[in-house]
């Protein structure tokens, strides 16, 4: 495909037809040489290119027309195939082997009759997951969740949801070379009606560049209407849930943050009674399901159906090498290591776990014996190690002409082993307060995915392994690691922070071409005072290699080049013209990529970038936009604002109240006075939808914040006129946006329509707001005629509503209805939950309601006290040792002591802190003869300090030692380091035995 003379220049021809490619799915210039120089694209897609060729050569041919219709080409012949296979073509042994759902243990029944997948009973999640499917077959993009422990039955309910989607939808599974790398390499390939199946979502999304790569371009999807309906359906263990949507800066949420929030669907670990109910109907045509209704423990269905019993068993029965080939295996994954771990590693970590005398013991072909144990299936279902077998292409060269695809001219084979879902979550539990020794790290060193190091690194150093975590982190920055050049830089400065060979090493190593990379090296550069390396690091010229498009990472690098006072770098970065190269499609970020531009003075490219940023700025998320507009606003681009704030205006949704409100607060703090007035004129009052009173409150604010009094009161008549009375909770939300908009006439309105009468009493908490909300709106009567209605019927299975509900009559001044509802408490409140029974307890004592605490109390409510929220129990025996009821909290104290569960270290501190405040000595002897300091579980170290200050109060000098020596293993030596003189006894930190290092340099690694 060649051009003819006379023709524009192949760079015209580039440039035009990815004049456009700030917009998703556009081809890139790079893609567009490669195509017209040498066709090895899909012959559809180069079919594209020869048109838009064609086009070039025409006489008048003009780049924007060009740009848009060559858009449309691609994206058709992009998608006429699409990715993955149609999900008629998928049968048990495919679900089994591609989509990774759990197979079910063999019961011993005729296979011939059974198929591979044992009969599913519908679970109370199966409705949420449910309608988000019949979202996506009615035309609408749609994505979810399922969150839930492991073998819980995630992947098998996506699966049976899935098969109700219609004959022509395709489902479309990345896992090859690796999970992100194959989402990444075939998201543009996605066509309408196609099922992205995201199985461990973790190993596709995450905080660091790739994940949010991969989240960034399914949110895109998401967004594309071209390319909807399309169905994203993922699932997490929870540990990982939290990890990927803790937000630590709710003004920054990353792009893996936005696609996962508010579409989380639990998944609970054991069947409800309505669920094993189904079961028992079922059981009789499989006796898999038949076995597993009768031998499973805690209604833990699933979990058996996928052989776990067997599983346990197997692991459990293991010894010697076998035992520790396992371990490793288990230890491999908690701290760090993906799914797929390399034999070699295993094999060479095995013999550390084993005494001398084990290992003289073990034969010399363990190993193979250890292979054939483990990998042997247990009851149906695979072993504890799965062999798996990967190819990393090397040497990569172009395909022949015709060929599809890059082709390597070179495969590595590696044997790698996956351990068993389960006995990876058990091990996270088990082992947790495990260091593994020696020999685990150093052949983690050797032998670990590169992509691992780093976070294997950040293992050790928590454990106080300083000189594995250098030498992990060392070989990470070798591969191009900017998290571990960080850690070893500010490692190396602490413990010698005259050697400067860790941060030359990071500098000859830093990969130029990833303004990240770059940007976070600096960081910790700066930080150690490394001038002579901060100085060598800059001379390999980063600014002329950064790639450009995310303006995040851009603005970050300027910041970073900025503190470093490398003007040059600056000027450099800033002639290649950022602005132009920008990612458009995250409005906040672009607006980050702005405020650094005016900060480096670089008039000329904030100007470039407001201008792409007004014209192809995406307008669905109005935080965002808020933020972009004050951007352009405080750099003087008024004008750029008014034509993105006109555009904004233009395209504003007015049914969504919450959307129009965040619109008009950002274009009130941007000063566009006239976009307001064009939005204002467009009516949003009357458009609203009335369902979220929250909503509809925020907008009533903004309205009048807008100054648009009759507006804001044309939104309250009708909020008012099609209020739902039977809701006390919305009515009382709407009473509160109405008082705060001193829209008295809509008030009175509202409450000629008699709420009080109307709202139901099911939900004490919500009646309790709406009395609130009555009564600073000064409503008398109708506070009256709901206290009347409240006290006598009001259900008491909530103590902490019905102590609530007490309250709010209280402050009414409604003194008969509070004594009614007391008397009826005292005499049949529920007395089983802890808290709320103190709840009840004090404000009974401030209606003054003495005989109906004597009452109360007469009814033994410590003995019948659950015990499971030992914080709650601990307030409860306070509070009964305050009011005087001695012998009450006498029978607690001795429940408590003798029964509470000793795994939530806070909740074990605060029952310590009240046993002590209630004298109760003998108690608190009992309480530690059962040993919270070794029985308390490891995952948060505030609530660990808190446990060790609380038995330091009360003597207990050996629990505190006990859990002194267990914060190590569980990552937060730190927090040990605090202690006495810990942190000069472990300057070089600490051996897997607890023993202090001895010092260690540079070239001990």
């Amino acid at each position: 495909m060649y051009l003819a003379a006379g023709a524009p220049s192949l760079d015209e021809i580039a440039e035009a037809i990815s004049a456009d490619d700030g917009l998703p799915g556009s081809p890139g210039r790079d893609t567009v040489r490669r195509c017209i120089s040498e066709p090895v694209l899909p012959p559809s897609q180069a079919d594209t290119v020869s048109v838009a060729v064609v086009l070039a050569r025409s006489a008048a041919w003009n780049t924007q027309d060009l740009a848009a219709r060559v858009r449309s080409l691609w994206i058709t012949a992009r998608m006429a195939t699409g990715a993955g296979r149609p999900i008629s073509e998928f049968d048990d042994r495919l679900v089994l082997v591609d989509l990774e759902v759990h197979p079910a243990l063999d019961a011993g029944a005729d296979d011939d009759r059974l198929s591979a997948l044992p009969a599913y009973v519908a679970r109370e999640f199966d409705a949420r997951l449910n309608a988000v499917i019949a979202d996506a077959a009615a035309g609408q993009s749609s994505i979810a969740l399922l969150v839930g422990g492991s073998s819980t039955g995630k992947t098998r309910a996506m699966w049976e949801a899935v098969r109700q989607l219609p004959d022509r939808w395709r489902l479309w599974h990345p896992i090859d070379p690796t999970r992100p790398d194959a989402a990444l390499a075939e998201l543009t390939d996605i066509a309408p009606h196609t099922v992205v199946w995201l199985n461990e979502a973790q190993d596709y999304l995450g905080l660091d560049p790739l994940g949010e790569q991969v989240a960034a371009g399914l949110r895109s999807l998401l967004r594309d209407p071209g390319r909807a309906p399309v169905l994203i359906l993922a699932t997490l263990w929870p540990e990982h849930w939290e990890t990927l949507t803790i937000y630590t800066d709710s003004s920054r949420r990353s792009h893996t943050q936005e696609l996962l929030n508010k579409h989380k669907i639990d998944v609970p670990d054991a069947f409800t009674s309505t669920e094993l109910a189904s079961l028992a109907d079922t059981a009789d045509a499989d006796p898999r399901l038949g076995e597993a209704a009768t031998r499973a423990h805690d209604a833990q269905i699933t979990q058996y159906l996928a052989g776990v019993p067997v599983l346990l068993d197997r692991y459990h029965g293991a010894r010697g090498a076998t035992q520790a080939l396992i371990h490793a295996a288990m230890d491999a994954r908690r701290l760090g290591a993906g799914p797929h771990i390399p034999l070699a590693w295993l094999a060479d970590a095995a013999p550390g776990y084993l005494t001398d005398t084990e290992w003289n013991q073990t034969p010399d072909n363990w190993l193979p014996q250890a292979l054939a144990y483990v990998t042997t299936p247990c009851n149906g279902i695979p072993g504890i190690l799965s062999p798996v077998k990967t190819s990393t292409p090397r040497n990569h060269r172009p395909a022949t002409a015709g060929s599809t695809a890059w082709q390597p001219t070179q495969t590595v084979q590696a044997t790698q082993y996956q351990l068993a879902d389960y006995l990876d979550q058990y091990g996270r539990l088990h082992r947790a307060d495990q260091i593994p020794p020696i020999d685990f790290w150093t052949a983690a060193a050797s032998h670990a995915h590169p992509a691992d190091l780093t976070d294997l690194g950040n293992s050790a150093k928590n454990r106080g392994l300083y000189r594995d975590a250098a030498q992990l982190h060392k070989r990470a920055t070798a591969h191009g690691s900017p998290y571990a050049a960080r850690a070893l830089v500010h490692l190396f400065h602490t413990l010698h922070p005259t050697d400067q060979r860790p941060s030359q090493w990071a500098v000859a190593h830093a990969t130029l071409d990833d303004p990240e990379v770059v940007s976070s090296l600096l960081g910790g550069l700066l930080e150690a005072g490394a001038d002579q390396q901060i100085a060598t690091l800059l001379a390999r010229d980063p600014a002329t290699h950064a790639h450009l498009d995310s303006p995040d990472a851009v603005a970050r690098l300027l910041g970073r080049l900025s503190k470093a006072g490398a003007d040059q770098q600056i000027a450099t970065l800033l002639a290649r013209d950022p602005a132009t190269h920008a990612h458009l499609d995250s409005p906040d970020a672009v607006a980050r990529l702005l405020a650094a531009l005016r900060e480096a003075g670089a008039d000329q490219q904030f100007a470039i970038l407001a201008e792409r940023a007004v014209a192809h700025a995406r307008l669905d998320r109005p935080g965002a936009m808020s933020q972009l507009l004050a951007a352009l606003h405080k750099g003087g681009a008024d004008r750029q604002a008014a034509v993105l704030a006109e555009r904004a205006v233009a395209h504003a949704t007015l049914d969504d109240p919450n959307a129009v409100a965040q619109l008009l607060g950002g274009l009130r703090k941007a000063g566009a006075d006239q976009q307001i007035a064009t939005l204002l004129a467009r009516d949003p009052a009357t458009h609203a939808h009335l369902d979220d009173p929250g909503a509809v409150r925020r907008l009533m604010e903004e309205l009048r914040g807008a100054g648009a009094d009759q507006l804001a009161a044309v939104l309250a008549e009708r909020a008012v006129a099609h209020a739902t009375l039977d809701d006390p909770d919305a009515v009382a939300q709407l009473l509160g946006g109405l008082r705060k908009a001193g829209a008295d006439q809509q008030i009175a309105t509202l409450l000629a329509r008699d709420p009080a009468t109307h709202a139901h009493l099911g939900q004490l908490g919500a009646v309790a707001r709406l009395l609130a909300a009555l009564r600073e709106a000064g409503a008398d009567q109708q506070i009256a005629i709901l206290a009347e209605r409240a006290a006598p019927q009001a259900a008491l299975d909530n103590a902490h509503e019905v102590a609530w509900l007490l309250e709010e009559l209280r402050k009414a001044g409604a003194d008969h209805q509070t004594t009614v509802l007391a008397e009826r408490a005292a005499t049949h409140a529920r007395l089983d939950h802890p808290g709320a029974l103190t709840r009840l307890l004090e404000e009974l004592g401030k209606a003054g309601a003495d005989q109906q605490i004597a009452a109360l109390l007469a009814r033994d409510p410590a003995t019948h006290a659950r015990l499971d929220h030992p914080a709650a129990v601990a307030r409860l025996l306070e509070h009964l040792r305050v009011i005087g009821a001695d012998r009450q909290a006498a029978i607690l104290a001795e429940r408590a002591a003798t029964r509470v569960a000793l795994t939530d270290p806070g909740a074990v501190a605060r029952l310590l802190g009240g046993l002590r405040k209630a004298g109760a000595d003998q108690q608190i002897a009992t309480l530690l003869a059962r040993d919270p300091a070794t029985h308390a579980h490891l995952d948060d170290p505030d609530t660990l300090t808190w446990l060790s200050v609380r038995l330091r109060e009360v003597g207990a000098d050996q629990q505190v030692s006990t859990l002194d020596e267990r914060l190590p293993a569980a990552g937060f030596f730190a927090q040990l380091t605090e202690i006495s003189d810990h942190r000069k006894r472990f300057r070089f930190g600490r051996e897997p035995d607890g023993s202090a290092s001895p010092r260690w340099t540079w070239n001990d690694l």
